[in-house]
C-alpha cells in the first residue's frame, strides 16, 4: 500500500512540474495589441464607380438591322465546314519540296542548313532541316537530344521567315 501511494505522489509530482514548466515558456505577442488606423481610413482608389461604363455609345448597334434598335448581342453563326477546311490566318504552312540529302551524320545536315540560311534560301534551309528531322524519326540517322531540338527550332524559325 505504501508503494502505491508513493508511485501516485511521485506521478502526481512529475504532472505539477510539467504544468509549472509550461507555465514558465508562455509566450505573449506584443504586436497582437497594435491597431492600425490606415485600415479605418477612406480610399477612393478602392471605389468601384467608373463614369465611363455608362457612356452611350450608338456605335455598339451598327451591325443589327436597325440602328435605332436597343442594343442587343447577335449569337455568333455556327462554323459551316468550308471555313473549317480551309486554315486560320496564323495557321498557314508553306510547301516545301521534299529532297533527299545523303549524309552520315546529323552534324553535317546542321552544317548545310547553317549554309543555306546564311545565302539567304530559306526553302533549302527547311528542306534541309526536314529531311534530317525525317531520318531521325524513320531511325536511319542517330542524333543527340540537343541536335533533335536544335533541328526542331531550325524548323519552326524557318517557318517563321517564309511567313
Amino acid at each position: 500500500m505504501r508503494r502505491v501511494t508513493v508511485i501516485t505522489a511521485l506521478v502526481l509530482c512529475l504532472k505539477a512540474s510539467a504544468a509549472a514548466s509550461a507555465a514558465m515558456f508562455v509566450i505573449e505577442n506584443p504586436a497582437r495589441n497594435i491597431s492600425n488606423p490606415a485600415a479605418t481610413m477612406n480610399n477612393p482608389a478602392g471605389q468601384s464607380n467608373n463614369p465611363a461604363a455608362n457612356i452611350y455609345n450608338p456605335g455598339t448597334r451598327l451591325d443589327s438591322r436597325n440602328p435605332l434598335s436597343p442594343p442587343t448581342k447577335l449569337p455568333e453563326p455556327p462554323a459551316t465546314a468550308s471555313a473549317a477546311a480551309r486554315p486560320a490566318q496564323g495557321q498557314y504552312k508553306p510547301q516545301i519540296p521534299q529532297k533527299k540529302y545523303y549524309y552520315k551524320t546529323a552534324g553535317a545536315y546542321l552544317r548545310t542548313a547553317k549554309i543555306a540560311f546564311a545565302a539567304d534560301d530559306y526553302v533549302e534551309f527547311l528542306s534541309v532541316t526536314e529531311d534530317a528531322l525525317r531520318r531521325i524519326n524513320a531511325g536511319t540517322l542517330s542524333a543527340s537530344a540537343n541536335i533533335k531540338h536544335k533541328l526542331h527550332q531550325y524548323k519552326a524559325f524557318g517557318y517563321g521567315l517564309l511567313e
